[in-house]
Parts: C-alpha cells; structure tokens; sequence
C-alpha cells in the first residue's frame, strides 16, 4: 500500500518516456495520440525530458528520439543477467594464471562502473573494495576500451554527456586529438591502456566484450608499477585476456537479448 499520492506528473514523463523509447521517431502529436494526452501536455514533458538529456528532437522532421541516457537506463539490470553467472568463472580462472586482479567494468552514463572483481582472490591486490565503484570514462584503460570499440554514434552521445558535466574528469572530451589518438592507438594495439592519469601508482590494459558489435562490457588487468611496466604488463598477458574475453563472448552469445 502506497503512503503518498502518485505525482501525476512523473506518472505522465515516465508514460512519454517509455513510449518515446519503443516507437523511436515519433512526432509530438503521435506521442500524445499514442499516450492519451494533450499535446500542449505532451510537448512541455518531452522539452523537460530533452533538457535532461533522455530524449532529442530530430532538426529534419521534428521526430522524438531516445538518447544514449535513456538506452543506459536498463543497463544494470542487464549486466546482473550474466556478469556473475557467466564472467566471474572466467576471471577467477584468468586471475589464479597471472595472479594480477582483474575487473569487469560497464558503462554508467558518464562513467564506468566495477561489476565484478578478483581483487578479494588476488595475492597481489591493491584494492579489496572495487565493485560498484566508478571510475573516470577517458582516464582508465576499461574506459578507454569501451569508448574506442563502441559504434561512432554511440560515441559522440557518450561525449555530448561528458561534456554537458563540467566534471574535471571529463574535459578531456573537448579534445578532438587527444580521442583520435586514443582511438588509434587502442585500435592498432588491440586493448585499451592506462599508466598515468587516473592511479598513478599502477598501469592497466583492458580488453571489450563485445555483442552483435558493440562492447557490454571490458575487462581489465592491473598491476602496481612498481611491479610491471605497461609495456611488460601487456606481454605477459594481453594474450590471455583476449582469450578469456572470447570466452566470455562465447558464453553471453548463447543468452537471448
């Protein structure tokens, strides 16, 4: 039993938003029409919603669509259908070979997200409280992985988020070269990589997991630097980990969407 009155309002924005999600391109007077409200209605929630950045209107026809930020809005949920079930076996396998922890990132709207960790199996862990923490989009190897193998559409909704935040972290958006060199060299070497930036004190490489060509997820190895340079750390186990991210490929294709 409910103790507060429905807001109305957000009942209604919800309604508009789920609509506008299914049936993607719609005009304003098809969303009213299809939700059973007014157009005068219909246009001020969906103006709201495009302020928060759910939705866009086409500049061509005036036609709604949903952002990357309202796809992102079901991506927990998808990640807990497999991360635990199917990833973790393969990481903890990977871990007791190279001994280095390893974590399975995702994307959160404008940053990464920790799913999954070995660090608590690791003998060489750094961190024991990684899952659930998010990290810096274009500062990590996992980041830097997903961004460099995501669709280009993706990507550039990926960077009008990032840039709208203002966040330190993420001026590195407003710089065209910087990601064409990212992007290129993350490409040409096959893993996405971090030695500065973002924990000085150790270097990762981290490796997508892609899905009818798109990454869900990326999986990464770090180790101290103290211990590895990036260059030693990718020798010793880029292979593996591409192995094991096939794996996990392999696994996830046999799940519906």
């Amino acid at each position: 039993m409910t103790v507060y009155k429905a807001v109305r309002a957000l009942e209604r924005g919800l309604t508009i938003l789920e609509a506008v999600n299914e049936k993607d391109g719609m005009r304003t007077q098809e969303v009213a029409d299809y939700c059973g409200l007014s157009r005068p209605t219909v246009f001020r929630l969906l103006e709201t919603l495009e302020a928060q950045g759910f939705v866009q209107q086409s500049k061509s026809d005036g036609a709604w669509h949903p952002t990357l930020r309202c796809n992102l809005l079901s991506c927990g949920y998808l990640d807990k259908a497999w991360v635990g079930q199917l990833a973790m076996p393969e990481m903890v396998r990977l871990g007791s070979q190279i001994l280095w922890p390893i974590d399975l990132v995702t994307l959160a709207e404008d940053s990464m997200q920790v799913r999954q960790s070995t660090h608590k199996f690791s003998p060489f862990s750094f961190d024991v409280s990684m899952i659930g923490k998010k990290i810096p989009l274009l500062l990590t190897a996992g980041g830097r992985a997903y961004f460099s193998y995501c669709p280009e559409e993706e990507r550039e909704e990926i960077l009008d988020i990032l840039r709208r935040t203002g966040q330190p972290d993420h001026n590195l958006a407003h710089d065209p070269r910087f990601l064409a060199k990212i992007i290129a060299l993350t490409r040409e070497r096959g893993y996405g990589f971090r030695a500065e930036e973002f924990r000085p004190k150790t270097v990762s490489i981290s490796m997508p997991i892609m899905k009818h060509g798109r990454p869900v997820a990326c999986l990464t190895v770090s180790a101290l630097k103290s211990a590895l340079s990036l260059e030693e750390l990718a020798r010793k186990f880029s292979r593996k980990l591409r192995q094991t991210c096939d794996r996990i490929e392999e696994l996830i294709a046999r799940y519906p969407d």
